[in-house]
């Protein structure tokens, strides 16, 4: 064991971690981590500081438009529940004229049904 970091040996032979600012979660199965060094990467395998700004412009740009989609299609949505709604509030204000003209119509053949007993009753006479 190194001399620089303390750490336990367990009873079946794994090693723990015991200082308390390490780079480790705390489990005894996770190995310590250590910092990213770009300059230990096989050169074929790393990528400049440009490159990657690249990637991140890309995904930024990409997360842009996926956005918009998504707005676009909750839009969508939200105008077919609106043309929904408008219909529904539509047949229900027609329903409550054709009851009231129903109602009123009803009173006027009352009336008109009155007179012409008055008027029948006049004409007896």
């Amino acid at each position: 064991m190194s001399s620089t970091e303390s750490t336990k040996v367990a009873n079946k032979g794994s090693v723990i971690s015991a200082a308390p600012l390490s780079r480790v979660s705390g489990r005894t199965w996770k190995t310590t981590k250590k910092p990213t060094n770009r300059t230990m990467i096989h050169k074929s395998l790393r990528k400049t500081y440009d490159q990657r700004m690249q990637e991140t412009q890309d995904l930024k740009a990409l997360k842009v438009i996926e956005q918009g989609l998504k707005d676009e299609k909750k839009a969508e949505k939200d105008a077919h529940r609106d043309r929904i709604v408008e219909r529904r509030k539509r047949k229900e204000e027609k329903e409550r004229q054709e009851k009231y003209q129903a109602e009123m119509s009803a009173r006027k053949r009352m009336r008109v049904k009155r007179k012409e007993l008055k008027a029948r009753a006049h004409a007896k006479h």
